[in-house]
């Protein structure tokens, strides 16, 4: 019999080694990247392990679980559950077992979901976990194993360890990228490259409400950052660039570093940036930078291949021209209210399609 522990009673490092041995796990199984979750709106932690009190109450799964209450009329549409990571397993698991485990852990989940009338729980694997990185064929969405219905997406994956060095990852961006970054130095733009402290989180801060205002996003509370330039960071799990201009700062980005690869994570500018290429620049920066590091993968982004025109066209070409390729982004969804779930799927299908308004 299989024992669940809620993160906040489990022991920290114990919960952060058995992230750092699973091959299936990433950053967003830490318990720093977890706690910094805490701070979204709407947002309450139900992230838990799976212990085995046979085998010392070793713990065999970790599972990174969110409830994210609704917006609008929650009390009658529910929320649901995020699950960014999906349930990573210990490896050293009998065949046998494995299935126990999934079997706890989804009995775990939807009891937690029928207790807060949750409509659905939504999984994704992140593509630069050790387990998916070195699948070297056609595999089906490991989701699968879970019930879940796939939804799976794309992201773009940029190889850092190749022969040649800079030299070949120059040659790899496209045309467009090498002639921003190029526009860029003549402009006299600056990057540097560092670990972030809280001595840059007002200047990011006002940057990212900058760039939600832009936008039309909602931004993040400030402790959110703030638990990234502090726990995070303090981990070694992150790294800042800084790019400037006659000392004014235009952008700032932020990379997660875990097991040999890196993520394109966070990123607020200045209205001046996407005018002098400084996200071009600072990309080009920290590919140079965390290649010499030894990271072995850049994640860009979610890709966006099938958009013809509007914003996420625009991302999607950015994110593109940095040289990498489309890799699978394993996504799924387990319905607990299939019907209220079902409808208004068909309400955001008709809404997309312009047939509601």
């Amino acid at each position: 019999m299989f024992q669940i522990v809620h993160r906040k009673d489990c022991d920290r490092a114990n919960w952060d080694a058995a992230a750092d041995r699973f091959p299936a796990a990433w950053a967003w199984h830490r318990s720093t990247l977890l706690a910094a979750r805490t701070s979204w709106a709407r947002t309450e932690d139900y992230s838990f392990c799976v212990c085995d009190p046979a085998n010392g109450g070793k713990i065999v799964a970790i599972v990174p679980l969110f409830l994210v209450r609704s917006s609008f009329m929650h009390f009658l549409v529910g929320g649901h559950f995020e699950s960014t990571g999906a349930p990573a397993l210990d490896p050293e698991l009998p065949r046998r077992s494995v299935k126990k485990v999934q079997e706890c852990i989804l009995n775990t989940i939807e009891g937690y979901a029928v207790a807060n009338r949750l409509r659905r729980t939504d999984f994704s694997i992140a593509p630069l976990s050790p387990e998916i990185r070195t699948i070297a064929r056609p595999f089906p969405n490991p989701l699968c194993f879970l019930g879940a219905k796939d939804a799976s997406t794309q992201s773009w994956m940029l190889k850092l360890d190749v022969k040649g060095g800079d030299g070949e990852l120059w040659r790899g961006l496209e045309h467009r990228s090498r002639k921003q970054i190029n526009k860029a130095e003549r402009a006299g733009l600056v990057a540097e490259i560092f670990t972030p402290d809280l001595q840059i989180l007002e200047s990011y801060y006002e940057l990212h409400l900058q760039t939600c205002r832009r936008n039309g996003i909602s931004p993040h509370r400030k402790e959110y950052f703030s638990a990234i330039f502090q726990s995070v960071a303090q981990q070694g799990l992150c790294k800042t660039c800084v790019v400037r201009v006659e000392g004014k700062v235009l952008t700032i980005q932020n990379f997660l570093i875990y097991k040999g690869g890196a993520l394109y994570w966070t990123v607020a500018s200045s209205d001046d940036a996407l005018r002098l290429c400084a996200n071009d620049y600072g990309m080009w920066a920290a590919i140079k930078h965390l290649r010499a590091m030894g990271m072995e993968h850049l994640e860009c982004g979610e890709a966006f291949p099938a958009v013809i025109a509007g914003k996420q066209r625009g991302l999607n070409d950015f994110k593109k021209s940095f040289g990498g390729q489309l890799f699978p982004y394993y996504r799924g969804s387990v319905s607990h209210r299939p019907l209220l779930e079902g409808a208004l799927g068909m309400l955001r299908h008709c809404r997309k399609s312009g047939a509601a308004t």
